[in-house]
């Protein structure tokens, strides 16, 4: 009987972590996506952004600037030397610098 109850022990602990395993090979990783600002103008749009991903704005300029979308589904202030996160939403958004509107750039999220 004891035996009976090992080999069931040991079985419910091989199944519930395979279980585990395949869930979390299941759930799509989360990656982040470096978007630079410098000397007046946004760096190079990262490829493969997914609905879900972060995009961090890094201010390397000496002077504040934003990224803010046309279309209003963001607006992020980057104060000099700055780094802030967003959530990436899918979809084409052209964004801009509201203190240097002539500073535009687009980014595709899958």
């Amino acid at each position: 009987m004891f035996r009976i109850l090992i080999l069931m022990a040991g079985l419910f602990l091989l199944i519930a972590g395979t279980a585990t395993a395949a869930a979390a090979d299941a759930a799509p990783t989360q990656r982040v996506h470096v978007i630079v600002v410098d000397k007046m103008a946004f760096g190079p749009m990262p490829a493969d952004v997914r609905a879900g991903d972060i995009i961090e704005w890094v201010n390397r300029d000496i002077f504040e600037h934003s990224a803010t979308a046309r279309d209003a589904s963001f607006d992020v202030d980057l104060k000099a030397g700055t780094t802030v996160r967003t959530t990436a939403v899918a979809g084409t958004v052209a964004f801009f610098c509201k203190f240097h509107p002539t500073m535009q750039a687009s980014l595709v999220v899958m």
